[in-house]
């Protein structure tokens, strides 16, 4: 009996997979219908029997994601009888991948793709864009997807190079692959603004290979002139020598070229699409009209910036030979939507994780990244309660914890520092900030900085309770008072500020803070310049570096708008950690504090915090404000002479 259920259950399973095999080579075809929906126009299909949404996206050569996004689905089924929208990937024809031949004599034939530009496809092919512009002449602005694009094939020839010789007060650059204004300026510190206005065929035309740009002689390194010799006959004869760069350092060899990240941050796309969309029906069919221009949504907007330096951080690699495969997800503040995206990727090979941002969705992806053994960073939290028992997590915002213990390091070790003042408030052994008084003492007494000086004066008073009179009193004449708060609410601190500039103009006053406080708007920046406030932070932007200037520009010409804080900071954070794992594959956290990497904003140094748990930043840098009105920026010596050694306190 067991034996004829059994058979009967096979005989059943090969009928529905012959069945399933018919569904899924059903012809399917193509609908002459069309609707303009938002200015976009679209097919309307109607499913017929063993019809799937797979086999009609194949049919179209459209994406799925897009059909299901088009369609409002959450879920790959469709009805029999239903009717589907199917964008137009090209105005005049529409073709099924499997019919599009790859090449001829005269064209390659590219389906476009997700992610696909024009100048894509320059480097893909290395013909320019106004040459395939011109080969597709009902091409669109922008490239549809799923639409057919001929490349013409173009014969090189060699020619004769128009570069004109270099002069004593130019040196003639030679276009090449890859190059653009931007990267060319910053190659010779040049600001972009100048370097276009040196070269006025920028302003009419794109760049072109084999074409050249003058540069000042002056800014050009000497070694950019010199000629090498080349013995006749060799095959180095038959190739132009290209611009020398002179290094100290044997590059490391790359031991991973493909980097794999997954990227989650609260983008709030459907919040960003309904704030941007009107909805209204005509004879049963939606109509969609997009606001022109777009708005963002507040509460996404900081996470844009972020995710923009993430790409032109991605772009930057690709230029340097790296070939990155970013995963970008949506989290909102949802856990559920966020346990649905880690469903989706339980397969998936990656190299390390960047966010969530939010405590309640970063430690479900922490889980996750645990048990799949991949390193996952904390990108703005200085406080994530998965550090200490997550081996690996990777905390890129200094803790205030961390912050104390510096401030403590920089006034006992880097200053000369004879009259030490904390003034707090009353009942305050109960905030975190009362670190910084337990790392002073620490410092001072059990590890007898106190005692080495016999000058040295430490003391201690309650603002509530003496007020700044009681201050007054303790301030010294002769020697530079050394004053902490250990406090960020903002209403006490400012009120503490306020008071102390009444008392600059008298004495020599040095106040150390914490970042936080240079975020107050309500204060005005005088009062930090009087108090020669100097600040410990893990970051710091220098708008006068060459390197920060080619940032903005190549930033604004990218993404047409204004970079912030939070674009600097994922710039440098992907550009890090991918050349940590090109560099060192799999074991790159235990590397981190071998990448030499110059940083726009940021200066790494990786501590773990127990024998359990992961890695935070703890490189930090002191940003002062001095009296003369200048703002002065560098590494306090204790970073390396007193870095604690082990884990972190």
């Amino acid at each position: 009996m067991n034996y004829f259920f059994r058979s009967i259950l096979l005989i059943s399973l090969f009928i529905g997979a012959i069945n399933f095999t018919k569904a899924q080579t059903t012809k399917v075809e193509l609908s002459n219908n069309k609707v303009v929906v938002g200015g976009q126009t679209c097919f309307l299909h109607l499913v017929k029997e063993k019809q799937t949404l797979f086999s009609i996206s194949r049919a179209y050569g459209v994406d799925l994601a897009v059909i299901l996004r088009v369609n409002r689905k959450t879920e790959v089924t469709v009805n029999v009888g239903e009717v589907l929208r199917i964008p137009v990937v090209d105005s005049e024809t529409i073709l099924s991948p499997d019919l599009v031949k790859k090449e001829d004599e005269k064209f390659f034939y590219h389906i476009v793709k997700r992610g696909d530009t024009l100048f894509s496809l320059y480097q893909k092919y290395g013909v320019d864009v106004e040459t395939i512009r011109s080969s597709n002449p009902n091409m669109g602005p922008n490239l549809r997807l799923g639409s057919v694009v001929k490349v013409p094939k173009i014969i090189k020839e060699e020619k004769i190079s128009l570069v004109p010789k270099h002069d004593k007060y130019y040196y003639y650059y030679e276009i090449k692959k890859g190059d653009t204004a931007s990267a060319i300026a910053r190659r010779f510190s040049m600001n972009l603004r100048k370097f276009k206005k040196l070269n006025p065929k920028l302003k009419s035309r794109a760049l072109k290979i084999g074409d050249w740009v003058r540069i000042p002689r002056y800014l050009v390194p000497p070694e950019y002139f010199v000629e090498k010799e080349v013995v006749k006959g060799t095959i180095a004869e038959d190739y132009q020598i290209a611009d020398p760069v002179v290094t100290d350092e044997i590059p490391k060899p790359i031991t991973q070229n493909k980097i794999r990240i997954a990227l989650f941050l609260p983008l709030y796309l459907d919040a960003n699409d309904s704030i941007n969309r009107s909805i209204f029906y005509k004879d049963t069919i939606e109509v969609v009209t997009e606001r022109n221009p777009r708005i963002l949504y507040s509460k996404s907007h900081d996470f844009i910036r972020f995710y923009q330096g993430i790409l032109l951080a991605v772009d930057s690699l690709q230029k340097e030979g790296l070939s990155v495969d970013l995963h970008v997800f949506d989290t909102e503040k949802s856990t559920k939507k966020v346990q649905r995206i880690l469903n989706g990727l339980k397969y998936t090979d990656l190299d390390f994780m960047i966010g969530p941002v939010y405590r309640s969705t970063f430690s479900v992806v922490a889980d996750f990244a645990q048990r799949r053994g991949i390193p996952i960073i904390s990108p703005l939290s200085p406080k994530n309660s998965a550090l200490k028992t997550n081996p690996f997590v990777i905390q890129m915002n200094t803790s205030i914890k961390s912050i104390c213990g510096k401030i403590s390091d920089f006034v006992c070790y880097d200053l000369d520092t004879r009259n030490l003042i904390v003034v707090h408030p009353d009942r305050y052994e109960h905030l975190n900030e009362f670190q910084l008084v337990t790392d002073i003492e620490r410092n001072m007494f059990e590890k007898g900085k106190y005692w080495e000086n016999d000058e040295m004066s430490y003391k201690k008073i309650s603002f509530d309770e003496y007020g700044l009179f009681g201050i007054e009193r303790m301030l010294s004449d002769t020697v530079e008072n050394v004053i902490l708060i250990p406090s960020t609410k903002q209403p006490y601190v400012e009120n503490i500020i306020s008071n102390l500039n009444v008392l600059s103009q008298r004495f020599d006053i040095r106040l150390m803070g914490f970042p936080v406080w240079q975020r107050y708007n309500s204060l005005d920046a005088e009062l930090f310049y009087n108090l020669n406030l100097s600040v410990v932070t893990p970051y710091k932007i220098d708008y006068n570096e060459t390197k920060v200037t080619s940032f903005v520009d190549d930033f604004r010409e990218k993404f047409k708008c204004e970079p912030n804080n939070f674009s600097f900071r994922a710039f440098d954070l992907c550009r890090y950690f991918s050349k940590a794992v090109s560099n060192f594959g799999r074991s790159f956290p235990d590397h981190l504090n071998e990448i030499k990497l110059d940083l726009l904003q940021s200066n790494y140094h990786f501590k773990r915090v127990n024998a359990f748990g992961g890695l935070e930043n703890r490189g930090i840098q002191i940003v002062n404000y001095s009296r003369d009105f200048k703002i002065r920026y560098y590494i306090p010596k204790s970073q390396n002479s007193f870095e604690r050694s082990g884990y972190c306190n």
